[in-house]
């Protein structure tokens, strides 16, 4: 089903019945991302999964978005179909943009739900350090000879890169949300939050949720033990258990 909010179409599709789950997908994912989980939760709850603004069904945006952006979507979206307190699930980047909103829109939710979520700045490795400046050292410097430049580029930015280089007309929405920290959001969410974390989360790892789970001031951090960023895919069953103890 398509609903058209600020003249873009947002793709959405509505399982289940019960409490109002909002579910709300990483960067460059879609919302067949939660299929393997909503089996599983239909039968307790009504979900509303979205294909936020640019990925999937949905049209890209006409300006590059950042969360605000993306948190008035969700608002809209809630008031236009009239959604009771939804609880909002965020995966990694729709984590992000479920804490701008509970920022934003406390009063048209009720508890929140983050799942390997971005949102807080990343620490710098060595590595990721002198990355930037070796690679604009070696750009000005360096011939390129036998194609030198392009193997020293890859070697370096190969994971910088590799969502920006994917990202097409959506890199500066990119550039917009990965500037964004929300560490002065997250103290101010006032929901019942809860956190899941894989503790090998490669992409967002557990350090960060740990870090999320002491600035929010009313949070539970749940670890689930040998499971990576993709928790709702690979251990579904343990995941939506989780979710529906929490939301009873």
């Amino acid at each position: 089903m398509y609903i058209t909010i600020n003249n873009q179409r947002i793709y959405f599709q509505k399982v289940g019945t019960g409490k109002n789950l909002i579910l709300l997908h990483g960067w460059g994912l879609d919302s067949s991302t939660f299929w393997p989980s909503v089996d599983l939760l239909k039968d307790n709850l009504t979900l509303w999964i979205l294909d936020l603004p640019g990925f999937g069904r949905s049209d890209i945006p006409k300006k590059a978005f950042n969360t605000k952006d993306y948190a008035q979507i969700i608002a809209d979206f809630i008031r236009k179909k009239k959604i009771s307190k939804p609880t909002l699930l965020g995966h990694s980047f729709g984590g992000k943009i479920s804490i701008r909103f509970a920022n934003l829109y406390p009063n048209l939710m009720d508890k929140l739900i983050l799942v390997g979520s971005a949102g807080l700045k990343r620490d710098h490795s060595f590595a990721n350090t002198i990355a930037y400046p070796l690679a604009k050292i070696v750009h000005y410097l360096i011939p390129d000879i036998f194609n030198i430049k392009t193997i020293i580029r890859k070697k370096f930015y190969k994971k910088i890169e590799s969502d920006y280089e994917n990202a097409g007309v959506m890199k500066d929405t990119l550039l917009k949300t990965l500037k964004e920290d929300l560490t002065d959001n997250l103290k101010k969410v006032g929901n019942e939050t809860l956190l899941i974390w894989g503790d090998a989360d490669r992409a967002v790892p557990l350090k960060y949720g740990k870090r999320m789970y002491r600035l929010l001031p009313n949070s539970k951090l749940i670890i689930m033990e040998e499971q990576g960023h993709f928790l709702h895919v690979h251990d579904p069953e343990r995941f939506a258990n989780y979710v529906k103890l929490f939301l009873e």
